[in-house]
């Protein structure tokens, strides 16, 4: 089985725009795999022999909570293949309603974009949102650290991301890529002994490679998850990566492509 748990996909009035506006926005240091669409998805998910995607969405400001909840009501039972994750902003002033609404949904848990939706990672109204998520036993899914298309921010830096996974050490949090891009002695300083959850989203050649990366994966073996961020990374490839990689055992891949995120997720 192979489970990808980082994926996006737009609804399809939007899905031009934006991936036109984020691949813009990283001034050319990003491309994209697919069309940012459901179908689009499917087909690279079928290419890839990936079984499973989760799909992340960001509410980036308060409003768009509610936009964001009534397509979920539209994707949710279109096909098992896909596990939908919602977003709240830390701003919304109904966010308990909107999490008790996710949850109902059969939502299993919350992305979170400090930069996209320019809230510190960090700050009090955050910690309220993420307290009720996980109160809802819903995972919290971080993106932490730099980001291509927003190379200025800050609101989502390697330290506020610590005393998020300090401050709720023990609860079911994912960090993409890793923890970060490229901070690896940061990453390892910060974050080795959190235990939290980290997938291979921009940074799978870099586990291979980088000895801090090395060393982050060796104490975390099992707490790494396999994800490609599609539509900005190949599935087929970063599939075909790990399968043909001798840096891997058999059971380690095992560990990536499924045996970890399904410690986290119902299917």
């Amino acid at each position: 089985m192979i489970i990808d748990a980082h994926t996006h996909i737009y609804p399809g009035p939007v899905a031009e725009k934006a991936i036109r506006t984020i691949i813009g926005n990283a001034n050319g240091y990003l491309d994209a795999y697919t069309n940012g669409t459901y179908n689009n998805l499917l087909t690279s998910m079928d290419d890839a022999q990936v079984d499973i995607s989760i799909v992340l969405n960001v509410a980036t400001n308060p409003k768009q909570g509610k936009n964001n909840l009534q397509w979920l009501k539209k994707m949710v039972n279109l096909s098992p293949r896909m596990i939908y994750f919602g977003s709240v902003h830390p701003y919304d002033a109904d966010y308990k309603k909107s999490i008790k609404e996710l949850k109902a949904l059969g939502i299993q848990g919350l992305k979170f974009h400090p930069a996209y939706q320019q809230f510190p990672a960090d700050a009090r109204e955050a910690y309220r949102v993420y307290e009720e998520a996980l109160n809802h036993d819903l995972i919290l899914y971080f993106h932490p650290g730099f980001d291509l298309s927003m190379p200025e921010s800050v609101q989502a830096s390697i330290d506020k991301i610590a005393h998020v996974i300090k401050d709720f050490s023990g609860s079911k949090i994912i960090l993409a890529h890793a923890g970060g891009i490229g901070e690896w002695d940061k990453i390892l300083d910060l974050y080795s002994d959190k235990k939290c959850y980290y997938d291979t989203s921009f940074v799978l050649e870099d586990i291979m490679h980088n000895e801090n990366a090395k060393e982050l994966y060796r104490q975390n073996e099992d707490y790494f998850i396999f994800g490609t961020d599609s539509p900005w990374r190949d599935q087929k490839k970063y599939v075909d990566l790990i399968n043909n990689s001798g840096f891997f055992t058999a059971e380690q891949k095992d560990k990536l492509f499924y045996k970890n995120i399904l410690k986290l997720i119902k299917i």
